[in-house]
């Protein structure tokens, strides 16, 4: 009901408008140069195609129902073949609507210290009858305000990568095993972004400051249940030797959450037929993250105080596929798969928009100032 009230209302009650003051400045235009509205043929407003768009996003019914809306609401005449075109051409469009409302939650508040927490991750997505991944959505998730401050969607090839995300000086990058890479630290170092990664027992190559090899699941196995060890180590990058200085903190798990996280890696070679490293066994117990963060700044208990924080990417994803309803794909036909994702993921940022400005500003969450006249019947 939220989602018709916003999107499908008749056009003369106008809510629309709300949603049209939270959208970034020159989406009309944008819309023609990102050639998702050519002519006014069936749809005589970017706005109407848009609503027709976000609506089918978050609507069960599939094209059939979201055209009779459009027909029952008086916003727009056309065929389900003509909505397809129109989603097939919208997705440059969806994902220029996406990164402005990404740009405006990343300039949101800061802690304190100047510093800006960030989580990274990535989810995935099937298609209908598909056993296998078809796109992948990688996610950045602001901790200070628990926004996501930037999005992209890639198939279902596009890896885990540090470098794919936007990062600037003061960002604390939060991430999970995958992410740890020569070329993800260099890009991290060289906007003046700090790093928070999760270690597997086989991660990227580290000296401690003798110049030895560093081996983290070593140094973990020699602590005790609950207790924070931390050690000095930079990362090796590139054949130069250059480093990139940082510390590893570790902390062993009680027996009944190591024995589940056991089971889970246990599952995951299963599943894959892989055969199961017994190192792999020995680091499920562990807890290790390589930082940059400097330890004046964030003692070692701290920081894996701050890693817990990572869990809250994964809620942002478990809302969106169980609220939004974005785990399953209706559309066979790749380019209305991925424009279908984005819009999804633009409502989703609208909803983020409304509920940030309501606590900030006013109940209602927009500014009366920021609508735009009501359109003439």
């Amino acid at each position: 009901m939220l989602c018709y009230s916003l999107f499908m209302q008749p056009s003369k009650t106008d809510e629309w408008r709300v949603i049209e003051s939270l959208l970034p400045s020159g989406w009309r235009d944008a819309a023609r140069a990102q050639k998702a509205f050519r002519r006014a043929r069936y749809i005589d407003d970017p706005a109407d195609l848009l609503r027709l768009i976000l609506y089918h996003a978050v609507n069960d019914g599939g094209l059939r129902e979201t055209v009779a809306q459009a027909r029952a609401s008086g916003i727009a005449e056309l065929s389900q073949v003509a909505l397809l075109k129109r989603l097939r051409t919208s997705g440059d469009w969806l994902s220029w609507i996406g990164a402005g409302l990404c740009s405006d939650l990343r300039e949101a508040s800061r802690i304190p210290e100047g510093l800006r927490p960030r989580v990274i991750d990535s989810t995935t997505v099937q298609g209908p009858a598909s056993k296998g991944i078809e796109w992948r959505i990688h996610y950045a998730l602001d901790l200070v305000t628990l926004n996501c401050d930037w999005y992209e969607v890639t198939d279902g090839h596009g890896a885990e990568m540090l470098e794919r995300t936007p990062m600037r000086p003061g960002d604390v990058i939060i991430a999970d095993r995958n992410y740890l890479s020569r070329r993800g630290a260099t890009a991290a170092i060289d906007a003046g972004a700090h790093l928070l990664v999760r270690l597997k027992w086989h991660h990227t190559p580290m000296q401690d400051e003798r110049g030895r090899r560093f081996n983290a699941l070593s140094h973990a196995k020699r602590l005790a249940v609950g207790e924070v060890g931390s050690w000095k180590a930079s990362l090796v990058i590139g054949k130069d030797s250059h480093m990139v200085p940082g510390r590893v903190v570790a902390t062993k798990m009680p027996a009944p959450v190591a024995s589940m996280a056991r089971r889970r890696a246990v599952r995951e070679s299963q599943k894959k037929c892989r055969s199961l490293d017994p190192r792999t066994l020995d680091a499920a117990q562990f807890v290790m993250v390589f930082t940059t963060l400097p330890e004046e700044i964030l003692g070692a208990t701290d920081v894996l105080e701050l890693y817990r924080y990572r869990w809250q990417v994964e809620l942002a994803f478990k809302r969106m596929k169980q609220l939004l309803r974005l785990g399953r794909l209706p559309h066979k036909d790749p380019i209305a798969a991925k424009t279908w994702i984005q819009a999804k993921l633009v409502v989703a940022l609208l909803l983020e928009t409304l509920y940030r400005n309501a606590i900030a500003f006013s109940p209602w969450g927009y500014r009366f100032a920021k609508l735009p006249p009501r359109a003439a019947n």
